[in-house]
């Protein structure tokens, strides 16, 4: 098991095919409703916890499943406790995530390599909604479109950013798009996944 302690409130755990046989679970059979599949879950974050310092036990938290291409499953494990207020989502009690949330997402990125990175899978996975880029102080930035209907799967199209940059607030994205730079206001992906 190898784990990636991405921020205070988010953590990457990435399970590998003998650890999937190890805790005998599958991606597709991991229901939270499962008592067999929550004990499990604490079991892995309590090794977490030891090894990271990563401590979910005290904050309401997001868990997102992504099986791997080689029989593993990525997890990401948000603590909501520590999201500001105008990002929280409502969280239902199953296996299924309910959202509500605005209808755009602003990410911060260092370089304009780690944004480009990001577009060229936004792109490959088939994103082909509404995206802007915008610059400023020694910044990028990438609008998204989301798109969450009622019940969506707990499964998040977009955790991945997070590895290459970091979402912003409500209150950033309006900054950056009335005081920063324009690098493309309208389809930033497939230009930026160009680069």
């Amino acid at each position: 098991m190898e784990l990636l302690l991405i921020s205070d409130s988010k953590l990457k755990v990435m399970l590998s095919d003998e650890d999937m046989k190890k805790y005998d679970i599958r991606c597709d059979d991991i229901n939270y409703d499962s008592t067999e599949s929550r004990k499990i879950f604490w079991q892995i974050l309590d090794e977490a916890k030891h090894r990271t310092g990563f401590d979910a036990a005290s904050d309401k938290v997001l868990v997102q499943l992504y099986p791997s291409r080689d029989g593993g499953c990525e997890i990401f494990v948000t603590k909501l406790g520590l999201i500001p207020p105008l990002t929280e989502k409502t969280i239902s009690m199953s296996g299924r995530v309910s959202m509500l949330s605005s209808k755009r997402r602003l990410y911060l990125f260092d370089s304009l390599a780690d944004l480009s990175r990001v577009c060229r899978k936004l792109e490959a996975d088939g994103y082909a909604r509404e995206s802007a880029a915008y610059f400023a102080d020694d910044k990028y930035y990438l609008i998204l479109e989301e798109r969450t209907n009622g019940r969506t799967n707990i499964i998040s199209e977009y955790s991945f950013i997070e590895e290459f940059g970091r979402r912003c607030g409500n209150a950033e994205l309006v900054y950056i798009r009335e005081h920063g730079g324009v690098v493309k206001e309208e389809n930033a992906v497939p230009l930026l996944a160009r680069l």
